[in-house]
């Protein structure tokens, strides 16, 4: 919607307490140093946890320095561990490119290494609500799949997102669950379509978005450029760091962070190219169907 800045991020929220529980009351830099201490959250068997959660064997847990701030925690091992440590560099990829998404983390909690992502109270999935309608709901939606597009992430059906209101009652799309993001691919795994626009993936049965893709010809990159300049802002200086803090326990740490910054320049550079190819410069202006229909009922 016109009115609407979603990458004035701190306006949009709104609320104190929402600024700060997705983060955006600190810098990135304060995030790292608050993320990567060891034992920066304490186990707490009395917190209650969503079902959802607990039957994925995930318990509760505080922040030591803030209890108020409360996270739902699951040990790793294995595979589990750069699946984690890829999700958390995409949460600040999120929080860099002005996006809405709930934060994840790895870190040790008494020499236990944990997977950790802040519980989100008063929100409900996206499944339970009617995205294709709102347009609140489908422009988050089109801005958030520029991110999984960059990030390979082919997991973002509507149980992906998590729907949270402000105090002006506006909706908020929250991005959850990166485990499936591919980071390390040094293919373009997501290729834009030749004809019209669109993209073609070796994965066929998960979804890159909730939304159909006639939502996404209804704005042009004066729309999407609200997010891409974020993206283009990414030196790789910047892209080498955040991964080597978020794998900071793993022994390739140095190898990972730049494989994983050459893929995401690149993939930036592909994705914005494509978009500003297929997508007229403006965003086209809509009119307004429901009132003509009215209209001519009543005549």
């Amino acid at each position: 919607m016109k009115n609407v800045k979603y990458d004035d991020v701190k306006s949009f929220l709104c609320d104190e307490d929402l600024i700060q529980l997705l983060c955006y009351d600190k810098t990135a830099d304060e995030l790292f140093e608050a993320f990567t201490r060891d034992d920066f959250l304490v186990i707490d068997g009395s917190m209650k946890i969503p079902f959802f959660a607990e039957i994925r064997d995930y318990r509760g847990a505080v922040e030591k320095d803030n209890p108020g701030n409360q996270w739902l925690v699951k040990p790793i091992k294995g595979k589990d561990v750069i699946e984690s440590e890829m999700a958390m560099i995409v949460f600040f990829l999120d929080l860099y490119t002005h996006t809405l998404s709930v934060p994840v983390v790895v870190t040790k909690i008494d020499n236990v290494l944990y997977k950790a992502t802040k519980l989100i109270v008063k929100a409900e999935q996206l499944s339970g609500s009617n995205y294709t309608v709102y347009p609140e709901l489908i422009e988050q939606l089109a801005l958030d799949m520029i991110n999984r597009w960059i990030t390979y992430d082919e997991d973002r059906n509507p149980n992906n997102y998590l729907i949270r209101y402000n105090s002006k009652n506006q909706n908020l799309v929250l991005a959850i669950d990166f485990g499936n993001c591919d980071l390390l691919d040094k293919e373009i795994k997501i290729k834009g379509l030749a004809k019209g626009f669109g993209w073609q993936r070796k994965e066929k049965t998960r979804y890159l978005t909730p939304l159909k893709m006639d939502n996404f010809l209804a704005y042009g990159m004066d729309f999407y450029d609200t997010r891409f300049k974020y993206f283009k802002e990414l030196d790789g200086k910047t892209l080498f760091n955040i991964c080597k803090k978020a794998l900071r326990l793993d022994p390739d740490k140095s190898t990972y962070a730049k494989t994983i910054t050459n893929n995401v320049l690149r993939r930036i550079s592909y994705v914005h190219k494509y978009f500003a190819a297929k997508l007229p410069e403006i965003t086209p202006e809509k009119k307004d169907y429901n009132v003509m229909g009215k209209t001519f009922q009543q005549m």
